[in-house]
C-alpha cells in the first residue's frame, strides 16, 4: 500500500477494510477477488470516476500486493486518488476481459480459486465468459456481496462524511421549499435546490432531486418536466446531498394554500409512522420488524392511502442509478438480519393520495447503541405556503 495522507479517508482506514475483505476471503478459501461494483471499489480504495461505463477492475489477491485493470484514461483516477501502487491500463482498442485474463495469469493467480461479483452490472455475462475462458486452470467462485456485508455498519469516518453531506441535503431542501409558489416551474425548484446543494459542498449525486406537483406527486420517480405549480396543490421534494460519494437523502412535501384534509390525515400518520419507526430501531431488532411496526402504522392511520415502497434502506457510498444501498439491506417484509450499532438508512415511510399527492418526511438516520438518531437538523412536517 502506498502510504498517503490526501485521500478521503485515513490509511488505517482503508488498511481495516482491505482486512476484513480478506478474513472474508480466507473463509471462503479465496486466492483473489475480482471486484468490478464502483461502490465497492470506491469502498476499498477511494477510486472514483463517473466513467465506470468503461470497464474496470481490481483484484485482490489473498497475499501480496492488489492491482488494477482500467481503461488508460481512468489510470489517472488510480494514481491520485488510491493506495494502490500496481496498475495496468488498457487502450480502447484492447478487449479488457482478456487483459484482465493476462494479468491475472502474470501475478500467478491464474491456478486458484478466484472470487468474483457475478450480480455486477459492470463484469457482464460475456465479459465473465472471456475472462474466464482465458484462465482455464482457475476456478470462478461467485463472492457477489462479501464487500458488501463489510459496508452495512459505518466507522466513525464514514458517520463523519455523512454528516457533512446532511448539512447539503439541508441546504438543498431549504432552498426547494423557498422556491416553491403559485406560478412557479417545478424546474425553477429543481434548479434553485442543485445550486443551493453544490455550493453547500455537495458533489454531484447519484439520483438527481425528486420534484413533482400536484396530481404528479402521486407517481412514483417522478421528478421535475417542467410543470407549472398551481395553487392550492401540493409538491412533493426528494433530496440527496453527496460527499466523498455518501449520501443522506431526505422527502418533504409543501403545500400551496390551504392544505385539504385527505394530505393533512396523510401528514399526521406519517409523522406518526415516523417516531414508531424511529422508536423501534435499535441494535438487535429485525430489519422486518421495523417494516412490521411502520405498516401496521399507516394501514390503521391512512386506509384510503398506499406505501407502495419498502420502509427503508441502508443508505452511504452511491453512483448512479442509485443513491441507496437497499440491494444490501432494507427494511421489508422477509429480512431477518438484525439491525447492528452505525447501520444507517434512509427511513421513508410515505403514503401517496391518489389523484393528489405524495406526501412524504423522511429522516436518513445512523443507529446508535440504544436507538438511532437522524443526521438532519431539519422540521419534520407539511410545509405551507
Amino acid at each position: 500500500m502506498r502510504q498517503r495522507e490526501d485521500l478521503v479517508f485515513s490509511m488505517a482506514e482503508y488498511t481495516r477494510r482491505l482486512a476484513s475483505l480478506r478474513r472474508s476471503m480466507a473463509r471462503r478459501d479465496l486466492d483473489a477477488m475480482i471486484v468490478t461494483i464502483p461502490e465497492n471499489l470506491c469502498y476499498l480504495t477511494g477510486y472514483q470516476t463517473p466513467g465506470y461505463y468503461w470497464f474496470q477492475a481490481l483484484v485482490v489477491p489473498l497475499e501480496g500486493s492488489p492491482f488494477f485493470v482500467t481503461r488508460r484514461l481512468e489510470d489517472s483516477n488510480v494514481q491520485v486518488r488510491t493506495w494502490v501502487s500496481l496498475s495496468f491500463p488498457y487502450d480502447d482498442f484492447e478487449q479488457p476481459p482478456l487483459e484482465l485474463a493476462r494479468r491475472i495469469q502474470e501475478q500467478e493467480l491464474g491456478s486458484g480459486r478466484i472470487g468474483y461479483e457475478r450480480h455486477s452490472y459492470f463484469f457482464r455475462a460475456s465479459e465473465q465468459d472471456i475472462c474466464f475462458a482465458n484462465l482455464p486452470d482457475a476456478e470462478p467462485v461467485d463472492a457477489y456481496g462479501i464487500i458488501e456485508e463489510l459496508r452495512l455498519v459505518k466507522s466513525e469516518e464514514e458517520i463523519e462524511v455523512m454528516r457533512q453531506a446532511a448539512r447539503t441535503t439541508e441546504a438543498g431542501m431549504q432552498a426547494g421549499i423557498d422556491a416553491i409558489s403559485a406560478g412557479a416551474t417545478e424546474n425553477d425548484v429543481a434548479a434553485e435546490i442543485q445550486w443551493a446543494m453544490t455550493k453547500a459542498g455537495s458533489e454531484y449525486p447519484a439520483i438527481a432531486p425528486f420534484i413533482a406537483s400536484g396530481w404528479r406527486g402521486s407517481i412514483g420517480h417522478a421528478t421535475w418536466e417542467g410543470r407549472r405549480i398551481e395553487p392550492n396543490e401540493a409538491v412533493f421534494l426528494e433530496v440527496g446531498g453527496c460527499v466523498a460519494r455518501y449520501h443522506t437523502a431526505m422527502m418533504r412535501t409543501v403545500f400551496v394554500g390551504d392544505a385539504p384534509d385527505a394530505v393533512r390525515r396523510a401528514e399526521a400518520v406519517v409523522r406518526d409512522a415516523m417516531r414508531a419507526t424511529m422508536e423501534a430501531i435499535k441494535p438487535g431488532v429485525p430489519a422486518q420488524e421495523v417494516d412490521r411496526i411502520a405498516r401496521a402504522v399507516i394501514r390503521d392511520g391512512a386506509p384510503d392511502s398506499t406505501q407502495a415502497s419498502r420502509t427503508g434502506y441502508s443508505i452511504g457510498i452511491a453512483f448512479a442509478p442509485d443513491w441507496g444501498e437497499g440491494h444490501i439491506l432494507s427494511l421489508l417484509e422477509g429480512q431477518e438480519q438484525l439491525l447492528e450499532e452505525n447501520m444507517t438508512f434512509h427511513l421513508i415511510p410515505w403514503v401517496q393520495v391518489p389523484g393528489m399527492a405524495g406526501v412524504g418526511i423522511s429522516e436518513t438516520v445512523r443507529v446508535t447503541a440504544d436507538g438511532c438518531e437522524s443526521f438532519f437538523d431539519f422540521p419534520g412536517q407539511v410545509f405551507v405556503k
